[in-house]
């Protein structure tokens, strides 16, 4: 929740716009999601990676 807050916060700061996106490549993707499967059942780090995704679908949104 904390990244998610802080990134809005950036965007409200630079004017309502969103930084770029990184781009992964789909191997890249598919490392990360096993890894994030392998965490502990409620592990904080899984809840702040859905809320960066969340900050992405929002930057995405904003630029359509």
């Amino acid at each position: 929740m904390a990244a998610f807050s802080l990134a809005l916060a950036a965007c409200q700061s630079t004017g309502g716009g969103c930084p770029p996106l990184v781009a992964y490549s789909l191997e890249e993707q598919k490392i990360a999601a096993k890894q994030l499967r392998a965490l502990p059942q409620n592990a904080p780090l899984a809840a702040m990676i859905v809320d960066y995704k969340k900050m992405r679908d929002a930057c995405r949104a904003s630029e359509s």
